[in-house]
């Protein structure tokens, strides 16, 4: 079966500062919608990119400095979801469950994002962090 991925089914943005979040947040919303996805894909592809970029701005990178890209690739039956960054490299599939953080539900985030998606790789150089997933889509 042929890729369904087009030039508009790839998009990009780029958040900083202190409303990275919600930007990212929000964004993940219209693309999702944009692309069709059932509501069940939608909300999951969402809690993923808050989740990522909650971890950055939480861990990985200071307010004023913050510096996230996000891409979203459709495919047939998944997204494909790019996160660079300027923070401290963090490479998610080296953490094990001793490393969370059970007062705060530490880990649990990561668990989530790992549960629901396939982490295709990771590299660091350069002062950036490049973090490629993606999410078989259920449509239900």
């Amino acid at each position: 079966m042929p890729s369904r991925e087009s030039p508009t089914d790839r998009q990009r943005i780029d958040v900083a500062g202190p409303t990275a979040l919600g930007d990212a947040i929000a964004w993940t919303r219209r693309y999702a919608a944009d692309q069709g996805l059932v509501e069940h894909d939608q909300a999951r592809l969402c809690i993923i990119v808050e989740e990522l970029v909650t971890n950055l701005c939480e861990h990985g990178i200071c307010e004023r400095d913050r510096e996230i890209a996000i891409e979203l690739a459709r495919k047939d039956m998944s997204v494909d979801l790019l996160i660079e960054d300027n923070g401290v490299p963090f490479d998610p599939r080296t953490v094990t469950g001793a490393a969370a953080i059970p007062a705060r539900g530490g880990g649990a985030g990561l668990n989530l994002v790992r549960s629901w998606s396939d982490i295709v790789g990771y590299d660091s150089g350069g002062g950036r962090n490049r973090l490629q997933l993606s999410l078989p889509l259920s449509g239900r």
